[in-house]
């Protein structure tokens, strides 16, 4: 029984997974010194250090971007590589 896999809970997973990340990141260099920022703003653009809302906002709706690419680069060419062909029997 192969069901595969779907892509809200996948692209929903990844978003969170990213968002964590970056919420880590920003909390990291404003209590530490880090400098993620210098990783985000290349990846995000629209994202500004100072951190800014705007900025942000715009940030996080990259990742929602990000989620969804990644989340359609894995879940149908996997769905597409594990389905079994018609007429295929179980064992």
């Amino acid at each position: 029984m192969n069901t595969g896999l779907r892509f809200r809970p996948v692209a929903i997973a990844l978003f969170i997974a990213l968002t964590v990340s970056y919420l880590l990141c920003i909390a990291g260099d404003l209590l530490f010194g880090w400098t993620m920022y210098t990783i985000w703003a290349p990846l995000l653009p629209g994202f500004t250090w100072p951190l800014t809302v705007s900025g942000f906002t715009i940030g996080l709706l990259w990742l929602v971007g990000y989620s969804v690419y990644i989340a359609a680069l894995i879940v149908w060419p996997y769905n597409y590589l594990t389905r079994q062909p018609a007429g295929a029997s179980e064992r």
